[in-house]
């Protein structure tokens, strides 16, 4: 059995948030990439995101290691790849299973525009989204219509886009790329497990955005 460091916990912040408000203020495209910044306290991640219609792409280090998401809805397939062990695991999307999509959401959200305020060099609108998960503040860009800042009221975390650009991705990043080798039997390698101690079970994918926290 292989063992693994597996984390998720912030891997689609960004989807999880905006997964849960519709009749937002602003559309995203079906095809885009964007570097996202996420501010946890005084640490921060980056990751790389693309999208191209029903395919996303999430790479960046999750804990300590580097990791690659590749959603494929169109295959109802979730791959989990780990870049520096060259290898992946699979796991399947359920038809009643809610998909990582930034589309649907809250139909009640409520969007207070708070005015106008200059970000990243940026003119932005800036907003205060109320549902019932909560309240965020996010700001707009004017010029390209997208978030490039959005602020949740709780959890102490700040989630930044840079870079943003709109068109197709490359096909390549969406597939298993030669010499990975798929696996199937895994745990979690706690890293101070003491002797003697019982082997925690495999962490599960989130089923949905809605159970990233």
């Amino acid at each position: 059995m292989i063992k693994i460091r597996i984390f998720y916990v912030l891997v689609f912040p960004f989807f999880f948030v905006l997964s849960l408000y519709a009749q937002r203020p602003f559309s995203l495209p079906k095809q885009f990439s964007v570097s996202q910044v996420i501010k946890v306290g005084s640490g921060e991640i980056i990751q790389r995101i693309f999208v191209d219609g029903d395919k996303i792409r999430v790479e960046g280090p999750t804990g300590i290691q580097q990791q690659i998401n590749i959603i494929r809805k169109d295959k109802k397939i979730i791959y989990t790849l780990f870049p520096d062990e060259h290898i992946y695991f699979e796991h399947p999307i359920k038809e009643e299973t809610p998909l990582y999509d930034i589309t649907p959401g809250d139909p009640s959200a409520k969007w207070t525009l708070l005015g106008t305020e200059n970000l990243q060099g940026a003119l932005c609108s800036k907003y205060l989204m109320e549902s019932k998960a909560g309240k965020a503040t996010f700001w707009i860009e004017k010029e390209t219509g997208a978030p490039i800042q959005i602020m949740p009221e709780k959890g102490n975390i700040v989630v930044v886009w840079k870079d943003y650009k709109v068109g197709p991705q490359p096909e390549d990043l969406f597939v298993i790329p030669s010499g990975f080798q798929q696996i199937e039997n895994y745990s979690i390698d706690p890293g101070n497990k003491e002797p003697g101690q019982e082997e925690k079970k495999p962490l599960p994918l989130p089923a949905s955005p809605h159970q990233v926290q």
